[in-house]
């Protein structure tokens, strides 16, 4: 099962559960986001080195003229190597817990 997120600074924060981790899931989820910015310029992820968070993604998954489109809207900043996922995920879960659990 893939999990995916994305937050702005503002706070505002998309999710997706899927059943699979597939190149094509990440590349409709990163469209996803792309339309939900359409005027932003550029959007800047910070993201693990699993092998389907890559450019190469959306040519698999959309037209290229599409495709192309949306490696020029992102531009990808990877986490070490050695870094663990789970620290952005419980990173995630303090800021939730802080803004929406500890509330009634």
């Amino acid at each position: 099962m893939l999990y995916i997120h994305c937050f702005d600074l503002r706070g505002w924060r998309y999710i997706e559960v899927r059943e699979r981790r597939t190149k094509e899931d990440y590349a409709e989820f990163m469209k996803n986001v792309a339309d939900r910015y359409p005027e932003a310029e550029i959007i800047r992820v910070l993201q693990d080195n699993l092998n389907t968070h890559t450019y190469c993604s959306f040519y698999e998954r959309f037209e290229p003229e599409e495709a192309k489109k949306l490696c020029e809207k992102f531009e990808f900043h990877y986490t070490p190597k050695k870094a663990s996922w789970l620290n952005m995920a419980e990173i995630e879960f303090s800021a939730l817990s802080k803004q929406c659990l500890d509330q009634r």
